[in-house]
């Protein structure tokens, strides 16, 4: 649940404050909805599903992976955590994908040298971008999305206006 200011910014994700805030007398009159009521609601549902796949992929977590993986892993979350650039999230969540599954003895090569030589920020997403287009990890990153297209997909169920 998100509660937003009149610029479409949040201002809480607390239940009992959004729900606080919808409560109205009965013989409260209707007003006409805001401009961009329906942008802002959209671009809260695009935030919300981003942090759902966010978190579904930090909970597939695996064992196995390399220390090179877990490094880029790691750095790949802090740096979603970090920054509200959208374009920046949206390839974080691209690369965690693709370099959380299976890889080529060629590219856990290079994870490690980029671990062993602390490539981090943006950096690290330009470099992780380049090995992404030089070993072909589209084609993986399609394959999986395949395999995942049956999960739910984040619904606005309800939204409210205040006027």
């Amino acid at each position: 649940m998100f509660l937003l200011d009149e610029k479409g910014g949040i201002v809480s994700r607390d239940v009992q404050r959004a729900m606080g805030a919808v409560k109205c007398a009965p013989d409260a009159k209707a007003a006409p909805m805001p401009p961009c009521y329906n942008q802002s609601i959209q671009a809260i549902q695009r935030l919300f599903a981003e942090e759902v796949r966010h978190r579904e992929s930090e909970r597939s977590f695996t064992a196995n992976l390399t220390h090179g993986q877990l490094y880029v892993l790691r750095e790949l979350r802090m740096l979603f955590e970090a920054t509200q650039d959208e374009d920046i999230r949206q390839n974080v969540n691209v690369l965690e994908k693709v370099f959380r599954g299976t890889l080529t003895g060629a590219v856990k090569r290079e994870l490690n040298q980029l671990r062993r030589n602390g490539v981090t920020g943006e950096s690290l997403l330009k470099r992780l971008s380049d090995i992404y287009y030089q070993h072909n990890l589209k084609d993986a990153a399609a394959q999986r999305s395949l395999q995942m297209g049956d999960r739910p997909i984040p619904r606005i169920i309800c939204s409210e206006a205040f006027v």
